[in-house]
Parts: structure tokens; sequence; C-alpha cells
């Protein structure tokens, strides 16, 4: 073994690394910029979880005093930590259950005392927002703690009004749900952003490194000789690998659903037609971001931060809403964020296109943005 020429050959590799900028740019500051996204994102606290209670209880009259449980309750309510309780009419704990902004709603009838002490049982009635079944699960197992909790409180006041032992009481919480339901979990909620994901990183790939090897080939270049025009270039080529995403978009939902088993509850058409917009936009991506690289080595550097910088912002993992406030704008100009949320709305909430038209029409704004810039950089590499 000569170590010398060992050693030559490795003066010469480093030396060809050092020469290509997108390499040092790649090994240096790209993982510093992801890993200060990921440790603000695991470091943040997550959103304030809200809890309406709408307490029309009137009481009863035990002992010369009034027992109001109902009152009781949101006592016991405001003692927990872990969400924001916040006493609500009936009207606005509707308008803020569907608008997303109170993540679950008590509702203590106007007889809810006067029931505790008939049935021996108290029934805490809970709606849940539901689109996102992990916190639903969450705040579900806090409040089987509350009706626990609230139950001993109760024994203790009525023993106290009536001057003598009372029978124990039973906790029972009646859950119902505005969007899912208790079968969904934590799969169910991450699987239409996976999909969307996936279906992204995949048909990125597949476009950057085809176009690439049409550019190599001298495709791009005989083109020339022919009154074909750069943005009729990508359209045609837009519309051919269009087909494998597409197919690989429909794989991969199908497996999901079928062998995986999530729940979904919107129109499967309409979930297509989302992965229809996100598959566009990825090919031309991929168009575009491929007339930068002269190698395959090259479109691989693209996946740390184009895809990678996606997975960590898109709202994939973490809600858009949980993010710190400094990342929020980051996330908003991913269109995987905006492609995450059509289809959360449209598998979770059984949401209909018109329904998520603003999240598409972001969509297809980056797509036609997206084109424009793949045809001016194919226009430049025909010297036209």
């Amino acid at each position: 073994m000569n170590a010398a020429r060992s050693l030559i050959l490795a003066r010469r590799v480093v030396l060809q690394m050092l020469a290509d900028r997108r390499t040092l740019v790649l090994i240096v500051i790209v993982p510093v910029i992801l890993l200060s996204f990921l440790g603000v994102l695991i470091r943040a606290d997550p959103a304030e979880r809200l809890v309406g209670v709408v307490n029309q209880d009137n009481g009863v009259a035990l002992g010369g005093t009034t027992v109001n449980l109902g009152e009781r309750l949101i006592g016991v309510l405001q003692g927990f930590e872990e969400f924001s309780t916040r006493p609500m009419s009936a009207a606005e704990a509707r308008r803020q259950l569907d608008a997303g902004d109170a993540d679950a709603v008590i509702t203590l009838g106007p007889d809810f005392t006067q029931r505790v002490l008939q049935t021996r049982t108290l029934t805490l009635a809970v709606e849940f927002e539901g689109s996102n079944p992990m916190i639903a699960g969450q705040l579900r197992k806090m409040l089987e703690r509350v009706a626990l909790q609230a139950a001993n409180v109760s024994l203790a006041l009525l023993a106290a009004s009536t001057e003598g032992e009372t029978r124990e009481l039973q906790a029972v919480l009646d859950a119902t749900y505005l969007h899912s339901g208790p079968e969904y979990d934590t799969l169910d909620y991450m699987a239409p952003a996976l999909v969307g994901f996936f279906v992204f990183l995949f048909v990125f790939l597949l476009t950057c490194i085809a176009f690439l090897r049409e550019r190599l080939a001298g495709t791009l270049e005989r083109l020339q000789a022919t009154p074909i025009r750069s943005h009729e270039i990508i359209i045609g080529y837009m519309l051919g690998f269009l087909v494998f995403g597409v197919v690989q978009g429909a794989i991969a939902l199908l497996f999901t659903i079928y062998v995986l088993g999530i729940h979904y509850a919107g129109n499967l058409l309409n979930i297509v037609v989302v992965e229809l917009l996100l598959v566009v936009l990825s090919v031309n991506l991929g168009i575009f971001l491929s007339t930068f690289a002269q190698n395959e080595f090259q479109v691989l550097q693209f996946i740390p931060l184009v895809v990678v910088s996606q997975g960590l912002l898109g709202g994939v993992v973490w809600q858009v809403e949980d993010m710190p406030a400094a990342l929020q704008p980051f996330a908003r100009l991913m269109p995987l964020t905006y492609a995450t949320r059509a289809l959360r709305d449209v598998m979770i909430k059984g949401e209909g296109l018109s329904d998520v038209a603003g999240a598409l029409l972001i969509l297809i704004l980056f797509a036609v943005l997206v084109i424009a810039l793949s045809s001016r950089v194919t226009a430049r590499a025909q010297g036209s």
C-alpha cells in the first residue's frame, strides 16, 4: 500500500469539495438552520387549550341554602393549569367551537344539581372540537379527572348541606365530537400530513432527477431547433411527470386508508384534488430547481433545505398555531402548510372543496409562480 498516493487522492477530493460552494453551504449552514428550527419547535410551549363552560344550573335549595354544583364545578375547572377555562353563553360557545377557537365545551343544564341529587351521578356533558384527535384525547383524560374531583367536592358540599352522610357520587363523562371521534388516534391525525409530505418528497425527487437527465442528455438543446417554446416544454414535461406523480399519490392514499386503516370523513375525490394540486406544485418545483444542478449529487443537496424544512414547518408534526411567533411567518411561506391544512380539513372534518378554497387558492398561486420560474430558467437555458 502506498500511503502517498492515497493522500494525494484524498487531497484532490477535499479540493473539489472546497471548490463547490453549494456543498460547503450544505455541510455548514443548512444543518445549523434546520437544527435551530428543530430546537425552537421542540422546546416551544404548546398553545393554551381553551375549555368553555356554559353554566345554566339553577341549583337546589337544601338545608336553608341554595346549592349550585355548576358553580362549584367551574371552580374545580379553574384549578387545572393544563387548560384555560372560560364561562360562556350557549351562543358564544357554539361560535368558538365551530371556529376551532375552543377545544371543548362543557354544558351544564338548568337541572344539573337536581339530577346529581336524584341519580347520584355527576354527568359531565362535553363536546370536543376534535379536529386534532391528539388534543381531544389529552383533554378527555384531563376532564375525566375533573369529573372525579368535582364529584368529591360535590359530595362534601351535599354532606354539609344535608347535615348527614350521603352516598358516594359517581362521575361520568358524556363526550360528543364536532369532528372526528373517540376512535380517531394519533395516526389518523398524522396520516393526511404524511401522505402530503411523502407525495411532495418523492414527486420532487422523481422530477428533479428525470429532468436533470433530460438536460444532461442534450434533449433541451435539441429542442432549440424546433418551434417549441419554453412554456410548452414545461407544460409537456409537467404533464408527463404528472402521470407518475398522480399514480404515486393514489398509491400512498389508498395504502394509508385501506391497509393502515385510518379513519376519514371527507370525500375521496376531494382528497385527490388536493393531492393533484400538490403534485403539480412539486413537479414544477423539481423542474425549476433541477436547472441549477449539474449532477444527481447536487439534486440531493436540495432535500435538506427544500423538503426537510417543509416537514418541520409545514404543519406535519407541529401545528402552525403551536409554533413560536417568530417561526409562524416562515411556516406560512411553505406550500406544504396549506396542503396539510386542506388534507386534514377534508379527511378529519369532512369539509368540501369550497370549505378549503383558501388553502387551494394559495397552492394554485404557488404552482403558477413555480411554473413561471421554470419557464424562465428553461428559456435562458435554450438561449432565447
